[in-house]
């Protein structure tokens, strides 16, 4: 009775594992077969696209400094690196700026020799591109220590006035702005320009807003970059004399003013009065009502 119960037994064990692989062979073959094909493109397509290769190309290269130096040659300059990577990678990266940065934050002031190897510079390129070899290798570089001060602001006025009349006086504000540069430039300067401003033909006093203010150096920086200007013009000023009695004495005064103020002038109505003190006799000169605040007294004498 033993072995009639190991036959019956048996022949369901066999009719499963027949049922399973007719599953998974004959039904759906169509399908299973689409899938391996795809899936023998993607390996395929994988193992083409992760051959290597290296190639050679330009690349600009680029000084990140520390904030108490600025970098007086060149700040971008134009280099060939040799790359290697995945082939595809490296196809698409021409025609792209790829830029090399060498770090100086930690390099002291002066002149010196960079030596640039693929260590000690940064990239911008992908994930499984690197550099093998940068040329040139040395390139001259120079630091200098960084000057931050308060600069005049001086107005830059082009044309000439109306005939007969003149400048008088030009104010700025601000007075001064903070400019920051590298030491040897900020040794020289004294007066930082505001943009034009055109003054042709003009009769009486001008004004002009947000006038821009800037530096024609690109290693400067300037902190405020406008100011309000204001021109005060009239007529055009001259000098004359003037011999004055005073008593027993006599008085020589120079002034200066518009000349239809000063041409009409007389000696009779400018008024002194003479002072006595142990360093000698000195004279004090009173203007008419009409040249007080325009006519500016050069000087007064007494003789």
């Amino acid at each position: 009775m033993s072995t009639p119960r190991e036959f019956v037994s048996g022949r369901p064990n066999r009719l499963f594992f027949k049922h399973i692989l007719r599953k998974i062979f004959l039904e759906d073959w169509f399908l299973k077969l689409v899938a391996l094909l795809i899936t023998l493109g993607l390996w395929y397509g994988v193992s083409v696209s992760s051959k290597k290769g290296t190639a050679t190309m330009a690349a600009q290269l680029a000084f990140r400094v520390s904030d108490d130096s600025v970098l007086m040659s060149p700040g971008i300059q134009d280099v060939t690196i040799r790359i290697a990577g995945d082939d595809r990678t490296i196809d698409q990266l021409f025609g792209n700026d790829i830029r090399v940065t060498a770090d100086l934050t930690q390099s002291p002031n002066g002149e010196r020799t960079l030596q640039l190897t693929p260590q000690s510079v940064s990239t911008n390129l992908p994930p499984g591109v690197k550099v093998e070899d940068i040329q040139p290798s040395r390139i001259a570089v120079t630091l200098e220590p960084v000057q931050v001060k308060d600069i005049a602001v001086e107005a830059a006025l082009v044309g000439e006035p109306a005939a007969g009349f003149e400048v008088y006086s030009t104010s700025v504000t601000p007075a001064k702005v903070r400019i920051r540069g590298p030491e040897s430039f900020m040794l020289t300067l004294e007066t930082v320009p505001t943009g034009q401003i055109d003054i042709a033909g003009a009769r009486s006093d001008l004004s002009a807003k947000q006038v821009p203010i800037s530096i024609n150096n690109p290693k400067v920086a300037v902190f405020n970059t406008v100011a309000d200007v204001s021109i005060v013009i009239g007529e055009k000023r001259i000098e004359r004399s003037f011999d004055i009695v005073s008593g027993t004495k006599k008085v020589h005064a120079v002034l200066f003013g518009p000349r239809s103020l000063l041409t009409k002038a007389k000696a009779a109505d400018l008024k002194t009065e003479i002072v006595r003190s142990e360093g000698g006799e000195t004279a004090q000169l009173t203007l008419p009502e009409a040249l007080r605040g325009v006519v500016e007294i050069r000087s007064v004498t007494v003789r």
